[in-house]
């Protein structure tokens, strides 16, 4: 067993450095200090879910512990109740530290030294040579622990090479908002001076629900740093918004902070003539009195601080409970099955009683307690909040109670859940919710700010609009919500033109439906399944409607089972972040954009980002579509979905996909405007190889297939739609395999017979025509008779040899394919020819004779068929 351990009081630099070195030893078990500094356990309660499991270690056998890694310390004495394994003989140590030697150091296998700011930056190097892949989370972590043993990079001992880590950590999505919100800064005697009557002097004030807190005080000197004095004084006295102003000799310096995304301190200080950003500001004032500068700076605080944001804005709902009459063996299928980490519980009349979590369940199971009721291992006090509780005081909640849920309750009654996910992501600590509906805005930096109605007014047909402005109406009409969801919200924000119109229905989505197909004059077919409906305009083109849901997965790649749920939820099922956006329909917020997960961002970024972990297990078609969305906008796929892509691969799990769910998404991937490009990525990824394709994705594949795909658009108006192009590459990918062998495969894809036979012809005949056809002598008649069984997609691949082969079928559709006699059986009947399979060989002797020019008119069609009859010529000779 290998474990990394770490100093008692753990700081941020030690934390971080745990973790970090969890990326470098993945097998090793991170043990938890017994003793953590105040901002590292608030971050940890808070971000749970996001780090890695620790143990404690009490958890552990310590005479299992074969190596020990030690992260920031060198000195046994300082590690606690771990250190009385240090000095086993046995024990393979090894250090990772940033501090200078000392005399108390122990004597390690391996000790890892750089003279840098923080231990973390060694690490964190290590990662960046190693090229091992981090989140934005722990890129944020990581820069925890550096900004703070560096003092903002302002202490003596910061080095380039943590500027350079910090650098990289950046690039990887480094959150410097929750840097600065779980720092704390040092001081000058000075600075401590001033700072203890700013907290003397303070006060606070509370304006739509947002507390303020405001101080002032007179110093004879300059003091340097009134801005972190500000910000020491927010965390003194837990304020998120303060302001302060300072007297120093003639002037008035004073500084607005802001921790709150929803308050810009930037345009309250305007009055006062200041100037800076959203979350930090100054002035500096000359001839006003304090009671001036107070008068001015409420008003304006009063004009720019809007309505919070409340508990039933970012609520989870409806929410998923279970009785408290039932098993623990229910409840932990009925997690695994949401993959929830807890459940609330209710009793008979429907009020909440408790909450029971997944290491409650794992406790009971483990004592064979799986048939007893869950009520018997709820939780006991429960910690809920009202649907107007602010967010800053369920982050309170959960961290003095050390929880990760609060369910909100109205008369005893649970009317939604907030998880810490929901929360974090609402302060924006994780991903922003760019634009969300009911009333909440977001000051944040706007990708793509473009103004949705008028992108709707140019790129929709008026039928469309009018269509919108009737299920708004019969949206209000039903007390429904409805929105416009799917790549048609995507594509609005690309200024592409799609008509795929995809509605979401908060309520009965075919009941919506029923109601809305007679008022357009449309048809309708339903799936009640799946809650869906599919309306068909009378110009044969349809808009899909489905009831807001969430899907479960019994197994990888299976069909989903289906329950009805609200927008985000629903949003949250889709492949990837920019699929995952909605429009609203509804009447008072008509074209709002609604983006919970960073969909906005990521078409900024040009990334395609998958929605969560199990995504591609749980339907591995969406490893296809990220691809084909990769290669038509021309973005990326992020490193992290990519990772997820290889690891579902290489589990086999396309292997699991029914054969008409992948041929479904190879059709659309050959329809693509340039399909070499998502195919070399399939190719790359193996994930071809595992639908049994096996043929070489290379720069000559691609050059050949882009001759190929110019002659088919040649082609394509003689043959419109006879000619297929999916069926075209289909038979380039199957070119090498034995006719039986395709066969089976086009089988198991569910390929239709027709469709078969097609590819079939292309594959096994082109061989033998290709030399016939490199002759440069073939009369009519050869050639037509070469040709006229061979399928459209056979001569477009022969079209691609050019040199005589081009010639040759460039002659036969422009001269032959179309030939014809002008006489037809009932005029060979009716010149004495009596059998039918006689007449058939007669008109095609005629047929060929007419190639050839020796008969050219109806005329001479009459007069050489009479010339046959005459001869003898019969079905018997």
């Amino acid at each position: 067993m290998e474990i990394i351990v770490t100093h008692l009081a753990s700081d941020f630099d030690s934390f971080a450095g745990m973790v970090a070195a969890k990326k470098i030893f993945p097998a090793a078990e991170i043990i938890l200090p017994t003793s953590l500094n105040q901002n590292v356990r608030e971050f940890m309660i808070l971000h749970e879910d996001d780090l890695p499991q620790f143990r404690e270690i009490s958890d552990i056998d310590l005479s299992e512990v074969k190596k020990a890694i030690l992260i920031d310390t060198r000195i046994a004495g300082r590690l606690g109740p771990i250190r009385k394994i240090i000095n086993n003989p046995d024990l393979k140590t090894l250090t990772i530290d940033h501090h200078q030697k000392s005399r108390e150091d122990l004597k390690a296998d391996k000790n890892y030294y750089k003279k840098v700011g923080s231990t973390t930056t060694i690490i964190v190097h290590k990662i960046m040579k190693r090229k091992i892949h981090i989140t934005q989370f722990e890129a944020t972590l990581f820069m925890l622990g550096i900004y703070e043993d560096t003092g903002n990079f302002s202490y003596p001992n910061t080095s380039p090479l943590d500027l350079e880590a910090s650098a990289f950590l950046l690039k990887n999505g480094a959150n410097l908002f929750v840097v600065s919100k779980f720092l704390n800064l040092t001081l000058s005697e000075e600075q401590h001076n001033l700072l203890e009557k700013l907290i003397l002097n303070s006060w606070k004030i509370k304006i739509n629900e947002k507390e303020i807190l405001l101080s002032n005080e007179v110093s004879e000197n300059y003091v340097e740093g009134l801005s972190v004095l500000t910000r020491k004084l927010a965390l003194v006295e837990e304020s998120d918004i303060v302001f302060c102003w300072v007297k120093m000799k003639d002037k008035i310096y004073l500084v607005g902070r802001s921790d709150d995304k929803d308050v810009d301190v930037s345009k309250i200080l305007l009055p006062l003539g200041g100037g800076g950003h959203q979350l930090a500001a100054s002035s500096v004032i000359k001839d006003t009195d304090f009671e001036k500068i107070k008068d001015i700076l409420i008003s304006s605080i009063k004009k720019n601080i809007k309505k919070p944001i409340v508990s039933k804005n970012i609520m989870t709902f409806p929410v998923r409970v279970v009785d408290e009459d039932e098993s623990i063996a229910y409840t932990s299928e009925l997690l695994k099955k949401y993959g929830h980490s807890g459940i609330p519980i209710i009793n008979a009349k429907g009020i909440l009683t408790g909450i029971i979590t997944r290491k409650d369940i794992d406790k009971a199971i483990k004592h064979g307690l799986s048939h007893a009721p869950v009520k018997g291992f709820k939780s006991g006090e429960i910690i809920t909040a009202a649907p107007e509780t602010t967010l800053e005081e369920i982050q309170r909640l959960m961290i003095e109670n050390g929880i990760g849920r609060i369910p909100i309750v109205s008369k005893n009654k649970i009317l939604g859940i907030i998880t810490r996910k929901d929360l974090l992501r609402s302060l924006n600590y994780k991903e922003p919710a760019n634009f969300l509906e009911e009333g909440i805005s977001d000051e944040r930096p706007d990708y793509f700010n473009v103004d949705i109605l008028e992108r709707m007014e140019i790129l929709f047909p008026a039928a469309i609009k009018n269509i919108l402005d009737v299920i708004s109406n019969l949206a209000k009409e039903l007390k429904y919500k409805v929105y416009l969801v799917g790549g048609i919200v995507r594509d609005i924000l690309l200024n592409k033109p799609n008509l795929d119109v995809d509605i979401v229905v908060e309520g009965d989505g075919i009941n919506f439906s029923n109601k809305l197909a007679p008022m357009i004059n449309a048809k309708i077919w339903t799936h009640k399944k799946f809650k869906t409906s599919v309306i068909v305009l009378e110009n044969k083109r349809h808009i899909d409607v489905a009831t807001a849901r969430v899907e479960y997965y019994d197994k990888p790649a299976a069909l989903p089972n289906i329950e009805e749920a609200n927008i985000k939820q629903d949003l949250y099922r889709r492949d990837f972040t920019i699929n995952s956006m909605a429009i609203s329909l509804n009447k008072s917020s008509f074209g709002t954009l609604i983006d919970y997960f960073g969909g906005r961002r990521d078409l900024k970024r040009k990334k395609i980002k998958v929605m969560h972990k199990l995504s591609f297990v749980e339907d591995p078609t969406r490893i296809f579509r990220a691809v084909r969305f990769e290669q038509r906008f021309s973005f990326k796929i992020d490193s992290q979905t990519e990772s997820l892509i290889k690891s579902a691969i290489e589990m086999e799990i396309i292997s699991k996909l029914t054969g008409v769910r992948i041929r479904d998404e190879l059709v659309a991937i050959l329809e693509e405007d340039h399909p070499w490009k998502p195919l070399l990525r399939l190719y790359e990824y193996r994930a071809l190889q595992k639908i049994n394709i096996s043929l070489k994705i290379d720069a000559k594949f691609e050059n050949k297939l882009k001759k190929i795909l110019a002659g088919y658009d040649e082609f394509k108006g003689f043959y419109c739609e006879s000619i297929k192009k999916w069926r075209l590459i289909f038979s380039m990918l199957l070119s090498d395999f034995h006719k039986d062998s395709l066969i089976r495969w086009c089988g198991g894809m569910k390929v239709k017979n027709k469709d078969t036979e097609i590819i079939l012809n292309a594959t096994q005949m082109q061989g033998s025509l290709i030399e016939k056809l490199a002759g440069s002598r073939l009369s009519n008649s050869e050639l037509y008779l070469l040709l006229k069984n061979s399928s459209p997609e056979l001569q477009v691949i022969l079209y691609s040899f050019g040199s005589n082969i081009k010639k040759n079928i460039c002659r036969y559709i422009r001269d032959l394919k179309d030939s014809s006699l002008m006489i037809d059986g009932e005029k060979l009947m009716e010149i004495g020819f009596k059998h039918g399979a006689e007449i058939g060989k007669i008109l095609n002797t005629l047929l060929i004779l007419k190639l050839d020019g020796k008969i050219k008119s109806r005329e001479e069609e009459i007069q050489q068929a009479k010339i046959i009859l005459n001869n003898g010529f019969h079905l018997n000779n």
